[in-house]
């Protein structure tokens, strides 16, 4: 859980955080989407303690708070190289915002 005193010397973190410090968060760190988010297709986690869950093929399972993550498991490469591929397109089309 970030906090200010961990802002100062640690940019990134694993998720987003912005309950208590939403604009500290949004000015001095980044946060990427945690990859026990569901994998495109069957929505398998990867990451036992989560399971599964549901991917949205229209947002993309993408925040707009955090740098665009791709959960990969076993079948992603195989069948879902198309969800891939867009979810890499939107993410550059966000240019490092």
């Amino acid at each position: 859980m970030p906090y200010d005193a961990l802002m100062g010397f640690m940019p990134l973190f694993h998720v987003f955080s912005g309950g208590g410090y939403p604009p500290a968060m949004k000015k001095y760190v980044r946060a990427f989407q945690h990859l026990s988010l569901p994998a495109p297709g069957r929505g398998s986690s990867g990451v036992h303690e989560s399971g599964f869950g549901h991917f949205n093929p229209k947002t993309l399972n993408l925040g707009k708070e955090q740098i665009p993550t791709i959960t990969v498991v076993d079948d992603t490469f195989d069948k879902y190289r198309d969800v891939m591929a867009e979810i890499i397109q939107k993410a550059k089309g966000r240019g490092g915002q």
